[in-house]
């Protein structure tokens, strides 16, 4: 009875961390095709809009108009 108990709550930590390294697994693959989502929606017409409004926040000046 006592090596019973010892290798009993062994094999629940096991399965508990191999539950837990899916779920952290899956929340990851979640987040990159959210990424790769976001960047499908990024036009490239988009980037030199964005070059321009980081250039004037690098030089504090306002947005063209």
């Amino acid at each position: 009875m006592g090596v019973i108990m010892p290798t009993i709550l062994d094999l629940l930590y096991r399965e508990y961390c191999r539950a837990r390294l899916a779920e952290m697994r899956k929340q990851l693959l979640i987040a990159a095709e959210r990424a790769e989502a976001l960047e499908a929606q990024h036009h490239p017409a988009d980037q030199v809009d964005d070059e321009r409004t980081d250039a004037h926040r690098k030089t504090g000046l306002g947005l063209p108009h």
